[in-house]
């Protein structure tokens, strides 16, 4: 039986929440938290499968607190943040911290309850296959995930690579328009969502790898990958890279997304509209490997970094949009067209002119 814990300081909500899921389902043994520090109690006291908690509630970070408890106690925890007051999430702080995935109260034509139940869903479905997966491949290092098997074996015999420097690289986000909408819709189905995103990050990830690139995480149905960062100099060999990684997964994805359509037609009537946005910017972050005897993990991390995920932020289905330094590297080799001025990141002051991705000249 899974368990699941509430965190919302307004009982209408937790109760609504609690009573869609049990209506749901049988198997969920549901708990409840006022706050915080009811929650962080009930979490230091018993193991959860999943926790959904309010983002503001005793303040505007009660809802981090709670993530950073829960990971800290049992870091497969599936944490889902939901919030009614979205220009209060920082979305990437919370993937960043290990959420599995966030929820605006107020999205347009979705109902929280029925999101929550299939997100709830896919949060369970990815554990079970988190848990298969550590099961299975216990004498494998935690960080060969995040490499090309030619590279890691490499990394073996240098793991000084593996230590935090500053280097300049390219980042790269990735993330799925549209998707909380095919979660609803399929939410009584969401084992075909699940696979769907199996097939969907085990394509990205063979292509970053082909392209030389280093898996960094997937963050709900995202992902971050990282070119340059095991090399000592900025190259514009890695930005080449990480365009031709951006345009073969824009088109490889597109085949994938046929194929699931016609699976998910078996399912509903309803038209399913998804399509992928990517991201990129090249500059200078802390990289290497991070994390404590319970969770390691090989990122990069700085203003680059979060500059990269806004500009993925700002992408339509089909669309590779680029910083202006890694147009810079590019703009001889790749055809571009001027996709303006963006000045409203958060935390990060200044005009930046961004560039769409078209394609390689030949």
């Amino acid at each position: 039986m899974a368990k699941i814990l509430i965190v919302d300081d307004e009982k209408p909500n937790a109760d609504a929440y609690k009573r869609a899921l049990e209506l749901d389902s049988s198997l969920y043994d549901i708990k409840t938290a006022a706050n915080e520090n009811e929650a962080e109690e009930l979490i230091s006291n018993e193991d959860f499968d999943v926790i959904i908690t309010d983002l503001a509630m005793i303040d505007d970070q009660s809802g981090m607190r709670v993530l950073s408890c829960s990971k800290e106690k049992q870091p497969l925890t599936m944490v889902i943040m939901v919030t009614a007051y979205a220009d209060k999430m920082d979305r990437y702080a919370a993937f960043e911290n290990g959420a599995f995935d966030c929820i605006a109260k107020s999205t347009p034509g979705l109902k929280t309850t029925d999101e929550i139940i299939a997100k709830t869903k896919t949060a369970l479905f990815f554990r079970e296959m988190i848990e298969n997966q550590i099961e299975s491949q216990k004498k494998v290092t935690v960080l060969k995930r995040y490499f090309d098997p030619k590279v890691f074996t490499q990394l073996e015999n240098n793991a000084d690579v593996l230590t935090l420097k500053s280097r300049t690289i390219t980042i790269v986000f990735w993330d799925i328009r549209g998707f909380s909408k095919a979660c609803e819709i399929l939410k009584a189905f969401p084992e075909a969502i699940a696979k769907f995103l199996k097939d969907y990050f085990d394509l990205a990830s063979k292509i970053i790898f082909q392209h030389g690139g280093v898996l960094d995480k997937f963050i709900g149905d995202g992902i971050m990958a990282l070119f340059g960062s095991l090399k000592e100099r900025d190259s514009i060999e890695d930005a080449s890279s990480a365009a031709k990684a951006a345009i073969d997964l824009k088109l490889q994805f597109e085949v994938l997304l046929e194929q699931w359509i016609k699976e998910w037609n078996l399912y509903t009537p309803e038209i399913i509209k998804i399509g992928l946005g990517c991201g990129m910017h090249t500059g200078e972050c802390l990289v290497g490997s991070v994390g404590t005897e319970i969770r390691d993990q090989y990122t990069a991390l700085g203003s680059a970094v979060n500059l990269a995920a806004r500009i993925e932020s700002r992408t339509q289905d089909k669309q590779i949009l680029v910083s202006s330094t890694s147009h810079a590297r590019l703009v001889k080799y790749f055809n571009f067209v001027d996709a303006g001025i963006i000045n409203d990141i958060k935390n990060i002051p200044g005009d930046f002119q961004i560039y769409e991705l078209i394609e390689e000249i030949k």
